[in-house]
């Protein structure tokens, strides 16, 4: 297969959004992928047109996931989300995982992995991190290291057991789901990775390699990675 088909949810119509997917879909491209964007029918048939069109998925950075989705009340600081994303999202992400789809899940994708195997978020970091967490006039640049495990997928793609990398995000995954495990965490512990063993290719990121690829070609490599697994 030359150019397999990613599928990754819409992530909204304003301005700010359409750049933001253009940023993730600049990579899937530049990795040799077809892009295929997915409109949020939080219903069976489009999820099966979904699988059935697409060798992977990437799900996208985004809003904060509701609370009530991992058992808790909304704290104040808590933004609002986007509920048409939670629904189709959680929705085709576990019908990905039945299906043993490629996963790449950046930032809100790498939460709603966590979420999805039972896990629970920190809904806001801001009073417990040493570095700016949501730096989002740096999203191009690394603003702090995070450190990597030598034996898991992320360190054999990049080739390093440290890395410095962006920040965009005030949440944050807490309790890890059931089956999933992190292998790069922040300087705070803050957990920046997460795998799930035994599946054809999982990986999911908190910060965001799409805003730093341009500039860092080191961050292409995960796409590259993700790309030819779909392959």
């Amino acid at each position: 297969m030359l150019y397999p088909t990613i599928g990754v949810p819409l992530m909204g119509n304003g301005i700010l959004r359409r750049c933001e997917q253009y940023q993730y879909t600049r990579c899937l491209r530049n990795a040799g992928a077809s892009v295929q964007l997915l409109a949020l029918h939080a219903f069976p048939s489009a999820v099966d047109a979904a699988l059935a069109q697409c060798d992977g998925f990437l799900f996208p950075g985004g809003p904060d996931i509701g609370p009530e989705l991992y058992g808790q009340a909304p704290l104040p600081s808590c933004k609002e989300p986007d509920s048409a994303r939670d629904d189709f999202e959680l929705l085709l992400l576990r019908a990905a995982l039945e299906a043993h789809k490629p996963l790449f899940c950046i930032g809100r994708g790498m939460q709603l992995l966590n979420v999805i195997f039972g896990g629970t978020l920190m809904q806001d970091i801001r009073l417990k991190q040493d570095y700016q967490h949501s730096d989002l006039l740096h999203r191009t640049t690394a603003t702090h290291p995070i450190d990597i495990d030598p034996n898991s997928l992320l360190a054999y793609l990049l080739d390093t057991d440290t890395l410095s990398v962006n920040s965009l995000h005030h949440q944050a995954v807490d309790e890890v789901g059931e089956g999933l495990w992190v292998p790069a965490d922040s300087p705070e512990g803050f957990a920046e990775a997460l795998e799930l063993d035994d599946y054809p290719f999982c990986l999911a990121v908190q910060w965001h390699p799409e805003a730093m690829a341009r500039r860092t070609p080191t961050q292409q490599q995960l796409f590259r990675a993700f790309v030819n697994a779909c392959r």
